[in-house]
């Protein structure tokens, strides 16, 4: 793949307003003219997968950190800040941090000793090195309607295995309720063991269909509540234990609602925290078909919803920390047939890249 460098450098274009970032995939360290490109256009990081979960660990004691140390060191080297894909998630992760052999919940004590090790182990070996962590991902279910306490609208034991949240099962295998404890107290011990062992790191959760008005009010009253619980800690330390809200982004022409992102940005501001725009695409065509060129009407109609996004990112700058892309051509995107971001799959300038610089 040949990369136009002599094409204005994105993290430049966006200097003073927020970083600009991507993913690097293990096979990129491979490929000199990705890196370059890479440096022109970015100075921000995040691992594709090699620092999900499952990559980290597989059994108790056993962590293999050989992906992640070349992407951390990395990252250092061509001074990129490193965003920390992510700690605590129902999905990717290995079953013995909160699972019995047999796949039942472990119990509260034993859930939450291993969440602390797994943290203190993976967190703490990148003490100081990483800019910020998702520290939980995708705790919320999909719902339409807000039930008015973000705690009963978190997963828990949903209809399908690969949806369900086994971190809020085993808190709440044992939880003593009389004393207000339940499944979701996992929500609030993730945050703070990260605070702990990656002191200097901005702490993060991280969510899709973010600006879907049902889920942006349980997630923002989540944020309160939990920042409002740190506030009353023996330890709080003047900061908020949740900083920054991820929003993913990951757009379809078919439902994209540019109000809501708006209404989100502004909900979201409201909290106190700083935002992120973590994984952005915006797919055109459909997933049942096969990935094919975009007619040009789609190709124009995707660069002027990129060009409005920006405008609105603009707008809202001084909360927002920074914007990632999640690929870096559409070739690689894990929703290829979407042709969803700014380089097409032989690394060409689309108009939607056009459009983000005008």
């Amino acid at each position: 793949m040949k990369w136009d460098l002599q094409l204005p450098s994105l993290h430049k274009v966006f200097d003073g307003k927020f970083m600009m970032g991507n993913i690097l995939a293990n096979e990129d360290f491979d490929n000199p003219k990705t890196l370059e490109m890479y440096r022109h256009h970015y100075n921000a990081v995040t691992a594709e997968n090699c620092m999900k979960p499952v990559h980290i660990t597989t059994a108790p004691g056993v962590y293999d950190f050989s992906h992640a140390d070349k992407l951390v060191s990395w990252a250092q080297e061509n001074k990129m800040a490193l965003l920390g894909h992510t700690l605590v998630w129902h999905g990717q992760s290995a079953p013995w941090l909160n699972q019995t052999a047999d796949k039942n919940p472990l119990t509260r004590t034993e859930a939450k000793k291993n969440m602390e090790d797994f943290i203190r182990t993976y967190a703490g070996r990148y003490k100081g090195r990483v800019h910020s962590w998702d520290v939980i991902n995708e705790a919320f279910r999909d719902i339409n309607e807000f039930s008015g306490h973000w705690r009963d609208d978190l997963r828990k034991k949903e209809s399908k295995a690969h949806t369900t949240s086994n971190w809020y099962l085993s808190y709440a295998n044992g939880a003593d309720t009389a004393k207000g404890e339940c499944g979701a107290d996992y929500v609030f011990d993730a945050f703070y063991f990260t605070r702990k062992y990656d002191p200097l790191a901005i702490l993060y959760y991280n969510d899709y269909n973010e600006e879907v008005p049902a889920k942006r009010d349980a997630i923002a009253q989540m944020i309160e509540e939990i920042n409002a619980q740190w506030l009353k800690h023996p330890e709080y330390d003047n900061r908020l234990l949740i900083e920054g809200m991820g929003m993913q982004s990951h757009h379809n022409h078919v439902y994209y609602n540019l109000q809501n992102v708006r209404d989100a940005l502004a909900r979201y501001a409201q909290t106190g925290v700083q935002i992120a725009i973590t994984e952005l695409d915006f797919t055109y065509g459909s997933s049942e078909e096969p990935a094919v060129p975009l007619p040009e009407a789609d190709v124009q109609a995707q660069a002027k919803n990129y060009g409005d996004l920006f405008a609105l990112y603009c707008e809202y700058a001084e909360h927002i920390d920074r914007v990632t892309f999640w690929a870096k051509d559409d070739g690689s995107s894990w929703r290829a047939w979407g042709s969803p971001v700014l380089f097409d799959a032989e690394g060409t300038a689309k108009p939607a890249f056009r459009a983000i610089v005008k």
